[in-house]
């Protein structure tokens, strides 16, 4: 193993708060000269839509859907990446961002793990929390599996969501 960060992988659980561990990866990749690659898993729902509506629809119009699907959630991350230089626009910071990666399956980290082993990533890049659409899934049991099976270095970002915000106002 090597200490020269090269390559992050960031994996984004598109939960609240979840653009916190976003700008941390992108000054972190900007400080070290590093490229980013941002991956979101999205849960596997062909084998449960091909059991439900197999005999009703063809399945070309399946595959579009969860096609269509994969597109739509890496827009929201476009987006949410636009959002953060946009706010940034006077400081005119690096872009680091070398892919976006949306995978869709049941086993997060691994998916995960396989991403840094391809990329081949120097560093993962997690928010320690999630509290949105894919937190069950994402965060928790995953960071501890993630953390456990990894032999690539792991860094956790605490990220501030729905409740802490709240408790703010």
């Amino acid at each position: 193993m090597h200490n020269e960060i090269r390559s992050i992988l960031y994996a984004a659980d598109l939960s609240e708060g979840c653009e916190d561990a976003l700008a941390y990866a992108i000054g972190l990749a900007n400080r070290l000269g590093a490229g980013l690659q941002v991956l979101t898993v999205i849960p596997d729902q062909r084998e449960k839509s091909l059991i439900e509506i197999d005999s009703h629809v063809p399945q070309d119009a399946l595959d579009k859907y969860h096609d269509d699907r994969a597109q739509r959630v890496k827009l929201h991350i476009e987006a949410q990446i636009a959002a953060f230089y946009a706010v940034r626009t006077d400081k005119n910071p690096l872009r680091p961002i070398t892919e976006i990666i949306v995978c869709e399956g049941d086993d997060v980290a691994q998916l995960i793990l396989d991403e840094a082993r391809l990329g081949p990533a120097d560093l993962i890049l997690m928010g320690s929390h999630g509290d949105g659409v894919l937190a069950g899934l994402l965060f928790g049991s995953v960071t501890h599996e993630v953390m456990r099976k990894t032999r690539t270095p792991l860094l956790l970002v605490p990220v501030s969501g729905r409740d802490e915000a709240e408790g703010k106002a």
